[in-house]
Order: structure tokens, then sequence, then C-alpha cells
């Protein structure tokens, strides 16, 4: 299965209207990989007005909020999946 690095969200509390930013990046494991983001478990996908999905190359995925809100606050999941399986890594975000 493939290995996830470790990343956060910010190095704590976002304040509201502020830019925040992660990326997940693949360390280990077969490619084709395919990288998907959660927020509290949901699925985040392309047409999300407000958190945009950046694939920076094969091995990295980036998302970010232009302007943070506390409905964007929660548990935000990289996973990532191959043939030999999936792995998640998790970070929580909290809004001021």
């Amino acid at each position: 299965a493939p290995q996830i690095g470790p990343f956060s969200m910010s190095d704590g509390p976002a304040n509201s209207g502020d830019m925040v930013s992660t990326s997940c990046s693949i360390v280990k494991g077969d490619f084709p990989v395919e990288i998907l983001w959660l927020h509290n478990g949901e699925p985040i996908d392309q047409g999300n007005q407000d958190i945009t999905i950046t694939k920076i190359n094969k091995h990295m995925s980036a998302i970010s909020i232009e302007s943070v809100a506390a409905r964007h606050a929660g548990e935000y999941t990289c996973i990532a999946k191959n043939r030999a399986g999936n792995v998640s890594h998790s970070t929580s975000l909290t809004v001021n």
C-alpha cells in the first residue's frame, strides 16, 4: 500500500478569513496512486466553491481554503489508493 508523509492544516487555530492550505505527499508505494480528500468524512469534490484541490504532481495533492470560515473546521483526511490497498492521514482544523 502507499505511504503518506505526515501533514497538518495550520500551526494552531486559524482565524476567520485566513488562507489555509496543506499538501499530502505519497512518500512510498507503486503508481498509479489516486489521492482523495475528505472533510469530516465527506468527499471534497472539484466543484467545491470554498476548497480548492490542486494536483501538484503524481506524488502530491494540495488543498487550500482562500477564506476560512467556521464551516471549514473539523477533520481533513487524505486518502491514497493503489492496487496494493489504501492508506489515510487526517488532521484537524480549528477556526476562531
